[in-house]
C-alpha cells in the first residue's frame, strides 16, 4: 500500500518500467492460479469442505487484486499522470479494490486459523455446529463487509479518497489532509485483531498437536508392553505350545495393531499437513506484507516503497503455488485441470458430470 516514488512522473522511467512489468507478470500468474483454485473447488466435491470455502474466498480476493493490478500497471506507464483522463473512476475503483482485498485477505486468514483451531481441538459435533453452512456464509460476509465498510466510511467521512496519486504514480488510497489519519485508521481496523487471532489460534493448534502425538506415543508404548506381557503369560499356561502358531498369532496381532495405527496416523498426518500448509500461507502473507508496512515507518523511502509493493502484490500469486505443490487434494485436481483430464477429478460435482456426459454423448 505504501509505494513511494520520487516526485515527478518521468524522473525515473527505468524503475517504474521494471515495477510495471513485474506487476504485469504477477497479475498474469495470480489470475491463472487463483482461477484454478476457484474452478477446482467448484468441480470437485472432495474440495468443498468448510475450510476450502474460506480458501475460495481468499482466492477470490487475490483474483480481484490481480485483475485490478492491470490498472496500476497502466498508471505507472503514464508519462503525465493518469493516461485515461476520461475514465478516472477506473483508477479510483482499482485503488479501492486493491486496498479492500488486502483487508479481506487478512480477515479471511484469521477465519481460516479459527477454523483449524476448532477442527483440531474440538469434537466433530462441535466443529459442525460452529461451521454450519449458515454460519460459514455469515463468516464469509463478515470478512468482506468489514474491510469494504471501513474504507467506505473513511470516504464518506472525508478522511480519505481513492484515485491517482501524483507522487506515487499509481492508483491508491490516500489522506485528504495532513496527519495520516487515513492510514492510521486503516492499520488499526485491518491488522491488530486478525493478527492476534492468527497468532493465538496457530499457537494453540500446534501446542495441541504436540500434546496429542506425545500422548499417542505413550499409549502405543503402553499397549506394546501390555501385549508382550499378556503373550508371555499365555505361553506359560500352554502345555504344548506350537511355535509356528504362536508366531503367526503374534504377527497377526502386531500387524493388525500396526495397520490400525497407520490408518489413524494417516488421518492425523493428512490434517496436520493441511494445517501446516495453511499456516505457510499465513507466513507468506506477512512476509510479503512486511516491506510495504515498513514504508509507514520510513516515510518517502524509495527502496522499500518501490520493491516492497512488488512483494505485497506477489502474495496474491503465491497461494495457488502452495496449494499446487503441498496440498494433497488440490494437487490431484490441479493436475487433472492442467492436463484437461477432467474425468480424473475426484468426486466430481453434478455440473462436471453433465459436462463429461456431453463429451461422451454430444448429441441427445
Amino acid at each position: 500500500m505504501g509505494l513511494v516514488l520520487p516526485t515527478g512522473g518521468t524522473a525515473v522511467p527505468g524503475p517504474r518500467l521494471f515495477v510495471a512489468l513485474t506487476w504485469l507478470l504477477i497479475s498474469m500468474i495470480g489470475t491463472t492460479g487463483n482461477s484454478l483454485v476457484i474452478i477446482a473447488i467448484l468441480l470437485s466435491h472432495k474440495l468443498q469442505t468448510p475450510t476450502n470455502i474460506f480458501v475460495a474466498s481468499l482466492a477470490t480476493a487475490d483474483l480481484l487484486t490481480c485483475l485490478f493490478l492491470i490498472w496500476n500497471v497502466l498508471a505507472l506507464l503514464g508519462r503525465d499522470g493518469w493516461p485515461l483522463p476520461q475514465a478516472e473512476w477506473l483508477c479510483a475503483t482499482a485503488g479501492f479494490i486493491i486496498f479492500a482485498c488486502t483487508g479481506i485477505s487478512i480477515y479471511t486468514l484469521a477465519t481460516i486459523a479459527l477454523n483449524r483451531l476448532i477442527f483440531i481441538t474440538k469434537s466433530l459435533q462441535t466443529y459442525q455446529k460452529i461451521f454450519s453452512p449458515t454460519n460459514i456464509k455469515l463468516m464469509v460476509m463478515f470478512t468482506w463487509c468489514v474491510p469494504i465498510g471501513v474504507f467506505l466510511i473513511l470516504i464518506l467521512a472525508g478522511i480519505g479518497v481513492f484515485g491517482y496519486h501524483m507522487e506515487t504514480s499509481i492508483c491508491q488510497g490516500f489522506n485528504t489532509h495532513n496527519g495520516g489519519i487515513f492510514f492510521l485508521v486503516t492499520s488499526m481496523c485491518m491488522y491488530p485483531i486478525p493478527l492476534i487471532t492468527i497468532i493465538t489460534c496457530y499457537t494453540l493448534v500446534f501446542t495441541h498437536i504436540k500434546r496429542h502425538f506425545k500422548k499417542k506415543r505413550e499409549n502405543e508404548l503402553s499397549t506394546i508392553a501390555t501385549f508382550a506381557s499378556t503373550s508371555q503369560v499365555e505361553s506359560r499356561k500352554s502345555h504344548r505350545p506350537n511355535p509356528a502358531t504362536e508366531a503367526s498369532t503374534s504377527a497377526e496381532g502386531i500387524s493388525t495393531d500396526q495397520s490400525t495405527r497407520r490408518c489413524a496416523d494417516g488421518i492425523s498426518q493428512r490434517e496436520l499437513s493441511i494445517t501446516k500448509n495453511l499456516f505457510l500461507v499465513v507466513v507468506a502473507f506477512f512476509i510479503c506484507l512486511t516491506p510495504s508496512a515498513i514504508v509507514f515507518l520510513v516515510p518517502r523511502s524509495y527502496f522499500f516503497g518501490l520493491y516492497g509493493a512488488i512483494f505485497m502484490f506477489a502474495n496474491s500469486a503465491i497461494n495457488p503455488v502452495i496449494y499446487a505443490r503441498r496440498h494433497p487434494h488440490f494437487k490431484v485436481v490441479f493436475s487433472a485441470l492442467v492436463k484437461c483430464m477432467y474425468d480424473k477429478i475426484p468426486e466430481p460435482t453434478d455440473f462436471l458430470k453433465r459436462f463429461l456426459a456431453r463429451r461422451v454423448h454430444p448429441f441427445p
